[in-house]
């Protein structure tokens, strides 16, 4: 059971090919970086809560706005 030249060229034809579509999509794969400041992100970037108006001594500031609440339209 041998092979000829014919049968080895076009197994070895697929062969290529499939190793040519999987190193494509291997490089089609592109990671998406969402990070547009300059310096990449900042050293602290823990979650810091705003200030209320009693933090602030001798200032009055307006209330926080709230959304509005709507009827049940049904």
């Amino acid at each position: 059971m041998t092979e000829d030249t014919a049968q080895k060229e076009r197994r070895l034809a697929k062969e290529l090919a499939q190793v040519r579509s999987q190193r494509a999509s291997e490089d089609r794969t592109v990671k998406i970086s969402r990070d547009y400041s300059v310096g990449g992100l900042p050293p602290d970037t823990s979650h810091r809560q705003s200030r209320g108006s009693a933090d602030t001594p001798d200032v009055v500031q307006l209330p926080v706005k709230k959304r509005k609440k709507t009827e049940n339209k049904w």
